[in-house]
């Protein structure tokens, strides 16, 4: 894993088959808590860890 510096609100640029992706983190009112926004094209779904492996377990029951 790697890991990297950068500044609040300075957007991670990354490519993901193709499409060109920006992850932000934002500062909050809550002491030590950030916000991360995400802007991805529609074709790229954009999940929570826990929401998607709650989608792939659906997926797995609807075929079995």
């Amino acid at each position: 894993m790697d890991i990297i510096n950068v500044a609040f609100e300075d957007p991670i640029m990354f490519q993901l088959n193709g499409e060109i992706i920006r992850l932000i983190a934002f500062k909050t009112p809550e002491h030590g808590n950030i916000k991360f926004g995400v802007d991805a094209p529609r074709t790229i779904a954009v999940h929570r860890e826990e929401i998607y492996h709650a989608i792939k377990k659906k997926e797995q029951a609807k075929e079995t």
